[in-house]
């Protein structure tokens, strides 16, 4: 336990002293939660509802999606997991440490965000903050594991690039963060449950901010999140790997089971 608690305030300290993971979990955020508030809730008097979750997930997002995997890669491709397996560091450790170093870093910026938006933009506030934050945490570790997941199942950093922004991209487009979900066309609405973003935005919706609730298993998007966290951890811990090595395409066809909570939302 000891040297667990070492790793962890060795990998946050690593990463305040990083410039590309302060840019990806700070300066980047911060800076388009700014930019965004400034205008959007100009032109789009609304966006003052959906202010607070929708820059919350951007925010988490960036850090899991954008940093976390290529952090992921680049270590196992300087080799330093092979020095961390002579050493005796367990697998496990290297999955957990950065996962909860991602949370540490995103409860820092989305207090700064959740204040900010209401101080400088009159952004909504939760009416229930209990889940507020129980949403947010099933919100950031689905992410986090999911960030997990993409940089152990990619060869380089060029790959775990394009699978992240397969998810990035269409989640700020699609996700509720910009505008609700109610508004987009029915035929987009099945598209959008595939991606985390909207279930924690619909859960957001429901349970923070007690408005009505959606029937289906959509409506039950905390199960979602909940099944994608599980299904991620598996996957980190089955498919996980010390040195780069070919992963085999039956692991990665395994690894395509993380959309599975998704999928099954979209059809039903």
């Amino acid at each position: 336990m000891k040297g667990f608690m070492y790793h962890a305030i060795y990998d946050f300290k690593t990463g305040v002293r990083d410039k590309t993971l302060m840019l990806m979990n700070y300066l980047f955020p911060l800076g388009f939660f700014l930019l965004v508030g400034m205008f959007m809730t100009k032109i789009n008097p609304y966006f003052v509802e959906i202010m607070v979750p929708g820059m919350l997930l951007f925010a988490l997002m960036s850090s899991s999606l954008l940093s976390l995997p290529g952090t992921l890669v680049t270590s196992r491709e300087a080799g330093v997991y092979r020095n961390f397996r002579v050493h005796g560091i367990p697998s496990y450790s290297l999955i957990i440490i950065p996962i909860i170093g991602n949370l540490f870093h995103a409860v820092i910026v989305c207090t700064l965000i959740t204040a900010g938006s209401f101080l400088l933009f009159g952004g909504t506030l939760p009416v229930d903050w209990g889940w507020f934050v129980v949403v947010f945490m099933l919100a950031a570790l689905c992410l986090s594991t999911l960030g997990m997941l993409i940089g152990i199942v990619s060869q380089s950093s060029r790959a775990s690039v394009l699978i992240a922004q397969a998810f990035y991209l269409p989640s700020v487009l699609l996700g509720g963060l910009m505008i609700p979900g109610d508004q987009l066309p029915a035929s987009l609405s099945p598209v959008a449950s595939l991606f985390p973003a909207t279930h924690a935005i619909r859960a957001f919706t429901q349970q923070a901010y007690a408005r009505v609730p959606a029937v289906g298993v959509a409506g039950s998007p905390l199960l979602v999140l909940v099944a994608s966290i599980i299904i991620n951890l598996v996957l980190c811990f089955a498919l996980f790997q010390w040195d780069v090595r070919p992963i085999g395409r039956k692991r990665l066809l395994f690894a395509l089971l993380a959309l599975a909570p998704f999928a099954a939302s979209a059809m039903l």
